[in-house]
């Protein structure tokens, strides 16, 4: 049973299950809105790389982190960058094949077990602040290795990759021959000043480069579905063939609104961007204020690996009374992360946040007194 739905029958049964979110839900500004209700009217192209006016705005975005992509050959819109995900494993993978995965980590199980490969996973640690341990990358490398994947900023941690890191990822590559896959959907959270660094900038050194994001995050466009591809154009043409037979391709009416949202004023974006900073202060210091270790605060994202193995010895332990509390956590044995930890998110309003820290609080007084919900 996953998260969500331990969550919903804890509801079911009466329980308050506060209403967390990492990415902001915005309502969407007038020109992004008729920018969509134009686009009924218009005859779909069925291009299935994309609307060329949302891959020419993808490629100016690029610009500003001093990268030239051609946006005919190098980008594919998907349905999210799950699906971008997915496509581009199954496409660049065989069966046997295997696929280097720093942890924690998002969901990325699915997608490789779906490709026929194996995932080999290489865990940070906590004590290094969840950065990533480039010589367990290399050590993990076989005959059977193809792909390194990465997650940047990563999901679940906050961990912002500097350029040395990532330097050295693709150096890494470069030396056994390996593809390397990034996601890279929260790109546009980052805090204390750090700047994002995109592994694509070191595409001249070594080419076998493929980058996925999603447009629902700071976009605000998760009802929208829409994502893209970045890679070298022989696998971008391999991945269109695979997509064309699975979707055809996007919708014209949320690419419109894509583009309206890339091209568009961003105030109604960078308003609630600003806030994401304060919020994971708020939550960090409740954590600490709660009785709980104090957790690595997260360079980047809407998310942290909490340690709540004071709350139980086991993760089902430790999820029952953080449900009991109103909390819906993801364990960090799901993200193949230390048991006693969850991920959670803080994306939500501050008196929801509040409400958090004073939850854990109470989780944690409820364990000290051995009392049951």
């Amino acid at each position: 049973m996953s998260t969500r739905d331990r969550a919903l029958r804890t509801a079911r049964g009466g329980g308050r299950i506060l209403p967390l979110i990492g990415a902001p839900v915005l309502p969407m500004p007038a020109h992004v809105r008729r920018a969509a209700q134009e686009a009924l009217d218009e005859p779909d192209p069925r291009d299935s790389r994309g609307l060329p006016e949302l891959r020419a705005a993808i490629a100016a975005e690029l610009s500003a982190y001093g990268l030239d992509v051609d946006p005919e050959r190098r980008l594919l819109i998907t349905h999210g960058a799950m699906q971008g995900l997915s496509v581009v494993l199954r496409t660049v993978l065989a069966p046997g094949d295997e696929v280097i995965v720093p942890t924690p980590t998002f969901f990325f199980d699915g997608a490789v077990r779906e490709a026929g490969a194996s995932p080999v996973y290489v865990p940070s640690r906590e004590s290094d602040g969840w950065a990533l341990d480039v010589a367990g990358l290399e050590a993990a490398i076989s005959s059977r290795t193809r792909v390194i994947l990465l997650c940047n900023p990563n999901n679940p941690t906050g961990d912002l990759p500097d350029a040395a890191t990532l330097s050295a990822v693709v150096d890494l590559a470069a030396q056994h021959g390996l593809l390397v896959v990034s996601d890279d959907s929260w790109q546009h959270f980052t805090y204390d000043g750090r700047r994002y660094q995109p592994i694509e900038a070191y595409a001249e050194r070594w080419p076998h480069i493929v980058t996925i994001t999603s447009l629902s995050k700071y976009y605000a466009l998760a009802s929208w579905r829409l994502g893209y591809v970045l890679g070298p154009p022989s696998i971008v043409d391999a991945v269109e063939r695979r997509f064309q037979w699975e979707s055809v391709c996007c919708g014209i009416v949320p690419q419109r609104a894509a583009v309206a949202a890339l091209t568009g004023p961003r105030d109604w974006l960078q308003d609630a961007l600003s806030e994401y900073q304060a919020k994971r202060d708020l939550v960090c210091d409740g954590i600490v204020a709660a009785g709980l270790p104090e957790p690595v605060r997260p360079a980047a994202g809407a998310f942290l690996l909490v340690d709540c193995s004071a709350l139980g010895s086991t993760s089902s332990e430790i999820e029952d009374v953080l449900l009991q509390n109103g909390i819906a956590a993801v364990r960090g044995a799901d993200l193949h992360g230390p048991a006693g930890h969850v991920r959670l998110v803080y994306g939500a309003d501050v008196p929801t946040l509040s409400a958090l820290t004073g939850a854990l609080a109470a989780a944690v007084e409820q364990t000290r007194g051995g009392r049951t919900v």
